[in-house]
């Protein structure tokens, strides 16, 4: 740094304007330019009196002279004032400082004619003119002073200077203006008097004194010659403007003007060459030093690098000895020892290359190598390393020394076999995924296809790989405009994740429904670099989806349906009652009104028994009552049953039954419910006339029923349907007759309870349909053995109600139901019975204690205790009442639940009024005590 400024410093010596003597050449041009100013001034000598013409625009011109002039004096003094400091010159500090104290008389001069108000009769017009000789006899001062003897200039000889100059000059100004009464006038108007002229001659010699001075310096240089010229150019000025001329507005003062600024220029145009060149040296000077800087810096740098590198770095020389080792290879060096040293270089950095002898040998013979690899085992600690050597050259061809790196690379190598590990393992996922993979990149061209792709869509990797994703073969027709769209918003979003639905085409036709989930990975300028897309298969969701949605919308059709079929009996039921409010009915139609709410509460009774029955399979808790059939026969019963039915369309029924009799094992009331479904749904769904067929035949062991008709017939895509639950036909709906399109459900499960199969066949609309039942059949019954068919009523029935036996017993009758109650009560107080009616549980029992009764008829649902709390009160009574729950609740759970609560029977509501009488004159005949 100190050897850096010191070239700075002696550059700046060698430009230094007064220590420089001046060349041949900067003389003679010198030489030029005095000639240049004398020769137009001895032109113009004898013609500075002449009087200028009174023109507008010259006042304007002689202030932009003397402005500047003012910037070119300050500028002078700038410029000298970098020479002061670089040069540690007295005397041109003293020139500076006259350079500053001229621009600032020029100023004052200048601002005195702007400014002044001179009065009435121009009393202060004089202070111009004492002004400018104050002006022009200063700076030659200031140039006697730089001649004098240079010494290294005081401390704040400038800053005072330059402070003296402007309070000088500001008393100066102060004095003229102040003492202008006491000074003899030197113009009057605009003619200049002879005591001006005297004092300009004066100021003339003063300058001439000045020229002469700094023209006879035994060592001059470059600057004195270009201030010889200015001092020339001053003399001039100073000669034309105030001794030769007569006016101010002669042709000499506007002269002097020119001359005036051609005096500073001189010397600045010196000046600003210099200082343009000085810079030059200096920044290349400069840029030197820091360059060396840099290197020093670096050098350091390089040696605190190589001590702090992670990896190790050795130098070694010509024999492949160690000669300078960083701290990260002495250590790593610890590890290494070798058996054939001794001393302490069995272990350390020699240790560790005589280990990697061979290629060091061919190193310091001048060949490099790469990456050979070094272990080391320590206390069970297994570390690998990466080696490397570079010859270093000085010069050419002669090898200086070599630098072996040493790389601990143990986790980069373990990263490695991890890395290959998770690959395998991604490898190995993505071709054994239950998703189908598909990778594609920027191009959208597929770059990976994996097993299950294969298997779903029936192409192989080969024959998709390079496709582009918008051509691939899977893609629906239908759905080539949305996925195309959806990878043009894939590109233009920038998301990262994006899932779409979408029809694909399998190899073999199959449309599948898939979800499409597409990652996208970007690189580091935002562009896509790949697209990995799982593709899961939802064609099975989206078909039980649909048969979801089907089944909802065939669940609100059988609401509706139920509501209405349920009002159907709802409506006479409620006629009923009216007419029985009426007064004055004949018996005959008391008997009718009963008749056909019977049948209508019938009706009811059989809907709710489907429902049941319906659920009952479904959930595998239906029972089957089973015994030995004859079909024939069987068939014949059930034809009995609707024939009203098919005597009411006038159709034609054909019976075709083989003749050896069929037996099959079954409960006959459920085949004789599948058989008289069938048998119903043909009449109903056939136009009044048609033809209805009925055969029994066996084939292959099983007996086959088959009931054709030619109605309105099925879709085939109703065919599939028809055996759901809720399901009618549409198109026929018109000819349903009521029913909630859970006949044909009820007879398949019925049938598949007895091991058989159900089918159903129709050549399509309009055509008419075969209902084909199919069951196994078993060998006959002996001879006199009893038949299914023949017994006279199902087991667990109540038996025929006993005509004529009075009830006689007290009955409690409990339900919250009021209708209910009270028309129950009024039906057993008919029969003999004395009859306690309450509407919720607590209400019974303080009845029952009140008055014992023989028989308790319970609702399950009722409030404050419901009928299995108020049964288990009951059942501990003694003497113990006989308990019969009546309630809606018909489940076999609810049976179960029933009777451990102590109930003796469960009937489930609607009950039929003669079956309850029976039931109830059962049990008064067994004589309960009261």
């Amino acid at each position: 740094m100190q050897e850096g400024v010191s070239a700075a410093t002696a550059s700046a010596q060698q430009t230094d304007l007064v220590r420089h003597a001046p060349t041949g050449a900067q003389s003679r041009g010198v030489a030029w330019v005095l000639v240049c100013l004398a020769l137009p001034l001895a032109l113009l000598a004898p013609l500075a009196s002449v009087a200028l013409p009174d023109l507008p625009g010259l006042p304007p011109l002689l202030l932009v002279l003397q402005s500047a002039l003012i910037a070119a004096n300050l500028l002078n003094a700038i410029l000298l004032l970098g020479h002061v400091h670089a040069g540690e010159s007295r005397a041109l500090g003293i020139l500076a400082l006259g350079y500053l104290a001229t621009a600032l008389m020029a100023g004052a001069h200048m601002l005195a004619g702007l400014f002044i108000d001179y009065g009435p009769g121009g009393g202060h017009l004089q202070a111009m003119p004492w002004l400018y000789l104050a002006w022009h006899a200063l700076f030659p001062l200031f140039a006697l002073g730089y001649t004098m003897r240079d010494a290294r200039p005081p401390a704040y000889f400038m800053r005072g200077g330059a402070l003296l100059a402007l309070v000088g000059v500001a008393l100066l100004v102060l004095a003229v203006t102040a003492g202008l009464d006491a000074l003899p006038p030197l113009i009057d108007g605009a003619r200049t008097l002879p005591a001006f002229r005297w004092l300009g001659a004066c100021a003339v010699l003063l300058s001439a004194w000045a020229l002469w001075r700094v023209a006879r310096k035994s060592r001059r240089s470059v600057l004195d010659l270009w201030l010889t010229v200015a001092l020339a150019a001053w003399v001039a000025e100073v000669a034309l403007s105030c001794v030769l001329n007569g006016a101010r507005n002669d042709l000499g003062f506007l002269a002097g003007a020119v001359y005036g600024l051609a005096a500073p220029l001189c010397v600045l145009g010196v000046l600003a060459v210099d200082n343009v060149r000085l810079h030059r040296r200096l920044h290349a000077t400069f840029r030197e030093m820091v360059e060396t800087r840099e290197r020093a810096h670096f050098q350091r740098m390089l040696g605190a690098v190589l001590r702090q590198l992670p990896g190790g770095v050795v130098i070694v020389d010509h024999a492949g000895r160690c000669v300078m080792a960083n701290d990260q290879a002495s250590r790593m060096a610890a590890r290494f020892s070798h058996a054939r040293l001794t001393g302490a270089a069995s272990s350390g950095v020699a240790a560790m290359l005589e280990l990697i002898g061979e290629p060091v040998a061919r190193l310091v013979g001048g060949e490099g190598f790469r990456d050979a690899l070094l272990e080391s085992t320590v206390e069970a600690t297994r570390r690998v390393y990466s080696v490397s050597g570079a010859p270093l050259r000085d010069g050419a061809a002669e090898l200086a020394a070599a630098v072996v790196v040493l790389d601990d690379i143990t986790e980069r190598t373990d990263a490695a076999a991890a890395l290959a590990r998770a690959l395998d393992q991604t490898r190995y996922l993505i071709e054994h995924t239950p998703l189908a993979v598909i990778e594609w990149d920027r191009d959208f061209k597929v770059t990976l296809w994996n097993r299950r792709a294969e298997e779903l869509f029936g192409w192989r990797a080969e024959e998709m790989l390079g496709q582009r994703v918008q051509g691939l073969p899977i893609i629906d027709d239908d759905d080539a405009t949305q996925i195309a769209q959806m990878i043009t918003r894939l590109v233009e979003s920038g998301t990262r994740y994006a899932k779409s639905s979408n029809r694909n085409r399998t190899r073999d036709g199959r449309s599948l429904c898939c979800e499409w989930y597409n990652s996208m990975l970007y690189d580091e300028r935002g562009e896509i670099l790949t697209v990995f897309s799982l593709v899961l298969d939802v064609t099975e969701r989206m078909q039980a989806m649909e048969g979801l949605r089907d089944a909802d919308r065939r669940k609100d059709v059988y609401i509706a349906t139920l509501a209405h079929e349920l009002r159907n009996p709802l409506a006479p039921i409620a006629n009923a009652a009216s007419l029985l409010c009426s007064k004055g009915l004949p018996a005959e139609r008391i008997e009718w009104i009963g008749a056909m709410v019977a049948r209508q509460s019938a009706q009811m009774a059989r809907l709710l028994d489907d429902l049941l029955d319906v659920s009952r399979i479904g959930r595998g808790k239906i029972t089957l009552r089973r015994a030995p059939l004859e079909l024939g026969r069987l068939i014949r019963d059930t034809l009995q049953t609707s024939m009203p039915l098919i005597e009411g369309g006038r159709h034609m029924l054909q019976l075709d039954l083989v003749e050896e009799p069929q037996w099959i094992d079954g409960d006959p009331l459920r085949i004789t419910q599948v058989l008289a479904n069938l048998l119903n749904n043909a009449a109903k769904y056939t136009p009044p006339g048609g033809t209805i067929d009925v055969k029994l035949h066996v084939e292959a062991g099983q007996a086959c029923i088959t009931v054709r008709d030619n109605g309105v017939g099925l879709e085939p895509a109703m065919i599939e349907r028809v055996f759901d639950p809720f399901v009618q036909v549409s198109s026929a709906s018109h000819m349903a007759q009521g029913g909630l399109g859970i006949g044909l459900s009820l007879a398949k499960g019925l049938v598949e309870l007895h091991g058989g199969t159900i089918d159903a066949a129709s050549d399509g609309a309009g055509k008419g349909a075969t209902f084909t039942v199919r069951l196994p059949l078993v060998q006959g019954p002996a001879q006199g053995q009893g038949q299914g068919q023949g017994q006279d009523s199902a087991p667990g029935q109540p038996p025929a109600p006993q005509a004529g036996i009075a009830l006689g017993r007290h009955i409690l009758v409990a339900d919250d139901n009021v209708d209910a109650a009270e028309s129950l009560a009024w039906l057993l107080r008919a029969e003999g019975a004395s009859v306690a009616v309450a509407h919720d549980g607590a209400q019974a029992l303080q009845l029952y204690h009140r008055q014992p009764a023989t028989i308790a008829l319970l609702d399950l649902g009722m409030p404050r205790l419901d009928g299995l709390e108020l049964a288990a009160l009951l059942a501990q009574k003694t003497p113990r009442p006989y308990l019969v729950a009546v309630s809606g609740r018909g489940r076999q759970e609810d049976r179960a639940a029933s009777l451990a609560a102590g109930f003796d029977q469960h009937l489930t509501k609607p009950v039929a009024p003669q079956r309850l009488i029976a039931l109830l004159r059962e049990v008064a005949g067994q004589g309960v005590p009261d």
